[in-house]
């Protein structure tokens, strides 16, 4: 039997997926890897870790499904990397920042001394907090580690760093490249006045591929480590939200989705870069040609509620830990009896007042219950992300019915409060947490000549189940908006105090 290879980088692990021709789940392994927080704002990993859980998961896979033809393989990772690597390939860096490290502020500052803010943004798309995107990270480098800066050959993101651990090739795809701080969206190149405003050389950054192309081979040393052949072709991969939303199913203008993990996102598939200087939509270009990704999202949504879990309600426990305290949660009323949750426990996104806004519960009396702060931790998280996609939802690109993937989409509670808090139809499909794994291997079935297009997807959502928002308590949610508006905007007013 004929099958593929995929791997998705996660921020908290890896899950590695063996599907068949169709795209059906035949397998799948996932291993955990660290976060280090070595100072404010510094948020690392190592990347050696990455590849010893994806040795350790594929070379499983591998054990259990001997007979499985393996001819192509994709990759997904976490977006917004920076890696050092020198000309051989071996990395420079045992520990570098992930998408979330914020430790360039200053790099960034800088950089928009000579450069329009408002012009970069509306050329790259970038709608991210600045300072998280890749170029401020290598400026980072260059000051800080000056030695490391003139030894590298390659900054390169995530998930290139595993298809350079695959093909020896140091090189990257074009949903990779449009969360680099340099790539024109548009014209698909990097900007040369970018890099020269951030005093880079541009010939650091690494070629980019379409992320269907065959960018190189297992060669045979990753081949022994993973007990795999040498020679199955590996395509370029892509970031992990592009990689997602291709597994949703979004291939073409007005499809749309949400995606329900650790961080929560909206993302709609259109033909023509969408910015929103006011609301910093953040675009990305898709896996699929011609098409691009105008997102927004919250930093914590999964988390939060894990977070949650781990203080409040430390005694549910099992994988349904989270459909117990779901269950909690509906034993308090609508708006659980005055509380409000603010989410942002990893800071603001580009929406938020600030970027220093930080979580908090609010109206507690000592008539509240765990069954209050339970639902409150529930409608919380949705309200922030609907607050978020109010300025997608102005474009016109989101309809009546949301498709939903990651963690969040399997509790039936959550998916209700969703409904309720949008005023949509939430669905979901057998799709649910395997939507970047299954977008990373039908880019490896396009590139290897397995399929013809993206088109097989559709199938594996033909078949969704929903849930529709209750009306009278939408009203409620909509009464109610204004004030956790006010409620969110005085959290960030106060994180910059404490910030002062």
């Amino acid at each position: 039997m004929e099958g593929l290879l995929a791997f998705d980088l996660g921020t908290s692990g890896v899950k590695c997926v063996l599907v068949d021709k169709r795209g059906v789940e035949l397998g799948s392994r996932y291993g955990e890897y660290a976060t280090y927080y070595p100072a404010p704002n510094f948020r690392e990993q190592c990347p050696k870790h990455w590849i010893g859980r994806i040795v350790e998961a594929a070379a499983a896979l591998r054990e259990e499904f001997p007979d499985i033809d393996i001819c192509g393989i994709g990759v997904s990772g976490h977006s917004l990397g920076a890696i050092p690597v020198d000309r051989e390939g071996n990395l420079l860096a045992q520990r570098v920042p992930i998408w979330s490290d914020a430790r360039a502020v200053l790099h960034a500052e800088r950089f928009f001394k000579q450069v329009e803010y408002r012009q970069w943004y509306e050329i790259t798309g970038n709608g991210f907090p600045r300072e998280l995107y890749a170029l401020f990270k290598t400026m980072w480098y260059k000051e800080n580690e000056p030695e490391l800066y003139n030894r590298t050959e390659k900054f390169i993101g995530s998930k290139d760093y595993v298809n350079l651990f695959l093909t020896g090739k140091a090189v990257t795809d074009i949903s990779y490249a449009s969360g680099s701080g340099l790539l024109d969206l548009k014209k698909c190149v990097y900007r040369e006045d970018y890099a020269r405003a951030a005093g880079i050389d541009i010939r650091k950054m690494p070629q980019i591929y379409q992320s269907h192309e065959i960018i190189g081979y297992v060669t045979e040393a990753a081949a022994q480590k993973m007990n795999i052949p040498a020679g199955i072709p590996v395509v370029a991969g892509g970031v992990d939200n592009a990689c997602m939303t291709l597994g949703a199913g979004c291939i073409q203008d007005g499809d749309a989705y949400a995606s329900l993990g650790s961080s929560a996102w909206i993302t709609a598939s259109v033909s023509e870069p969408v910015v929103d200087y006011d609301s910093r939509i953040y675009t990305f270009a898709h896996c699929v040609p011609g098409q691009y990704l105008p997102s927004v999202g919250i930093f914590a949504s999964g988390s939060a509620l894990s977070w949650a879990a781990d203080k409040w309600f430390v005694d549910y426990t099992g994988y349904d830990r989270f459909d117990k305290i779901g269950t909690l949660a509906a034993q308090s009323p609508l708006g659980a009896n005055g509380l409000l949750f603010n989410p942002c426990l990893a800071g603001g996104s580009s929406f938020d007042k600030s970027p220093n806004i930080r979580g908090c519960l609010f109206n507690l009396s000592l008539g509240n219950t765990r069954e209050d702060i339970a639902r409150a931790v529930f409608e919380g998280i949705a309200m922030h992300l609907r607050l978020a996609a109010e300025a997608l939802e102005r474009t016109g690109r989101l309809g009546k019915r949301l498709l939903v993937v990651g963690g969040g989409a399997k509790g039936d509670f959550n998916r209700r409060i969703y409904a309720d808090v949008f005023g949509k139809e939430i669905a979901v499909s057998q799709v649910q947490q395997g939507a970047a794994s299954l977008g990373a291997a039908a880019l490896a079935a396009v590139g290897c000549g397995m399929w013809d297009s993206f088109e097989p997807l559709r199938e594996l959502h033909r078949n969704v189940t929903t849930s529709a928002p209750n009306w009278d308590n939408h009203a409620w949610y909509d009464k109610i908006m204004p004030l956790y508006v006010r409620f969110c905007d005085a959290c960030s007013d106060l994180g910059d105090l404490v910030e002062q």
